[in-house]
């Protein structure tokens, strides 16, 4: 396996565990279901320790973007999971305002990785505009207390999901029609 098929890897695993992570997260905002059931909250935990790992890989590729990108998304995903999991133990749940605190000052670091991402394609650019934009809508439904921007921020974590899934497809299947497994041309020959 050569480099490029290192980072090939690293950039469809990762990318593919925000796409999962994010539809399981924006349903429920969405207003497909009332709340997370469990497939939902047990994905987030091995997600993140994924995305954490596909940082560190991509770190040691120098694929910086990508390590911002995996362990930004894990930490938003690992405390989603603490979240979850401490409000299904307790009956206290905090204020919607500091929910929505919470996800603005995830929505300005997306903003500024978004802001640098403009030469990195037009795929990655747009899922993490998407991303900004989605917890821009959740923060600001929070704050209102506005089901509009929270649904909203839902259907933009959708579509943000799906950009993210097809960044992940795009990767592999480009690689693949290249031909960069030397195994496979020298199975050829």
């Amino acid at each position: 396996m050569n480099i490029n098929s290192k980072s090939v890897a690293t950039t469809t695993v990762g990318y593919m565990c925000l796409a999962l992570a994010g539809w399981m997260l924006s349903m429920p905002n969405a207003a497909w279901f009332p709340k997370l059931y469990g497939f939902g909250e047990a994905m987030i935990y091995p997600l993140a320790i994924v995305l954490a790992v596909m940082g560190i890989l991509s770190f040691l590729q120098s694929r910086a973007l990508d390590t911002i990108v995996f362990f930004g998304g894990a930490g938003l995903f690992w405390s989603d999971y603490t979240y979850y999991a401490s409000s299904s133990f307790s009956n206290a749940m905090e204020p919607s305002a500091y929910t929505g605190w919470y996800a603005f000052v995830w929505a300005v670091f997306f903003c500024y990785v978004w802001l640098g991402s403009f030469k990195s394609g037009v795929l990655r650019m747009l899922f993490l505009l998407g991303l900004w934009l989605t917890l821009l809508a959740l923060a600001i439904g929070s704050w209102a207390s506005s089901g509009v921007f929270i649904v909203l921020g839902g259907y933009l974590g959708l579509i943000t999901s799906i950009l993210a899934a097809i960044t992940s497809a795009k990767d592999v299947i480009g690689h693949g029609l290249k031909g960069g497994d030397p195994n496979v041309e020298a199975a050829k020959a």
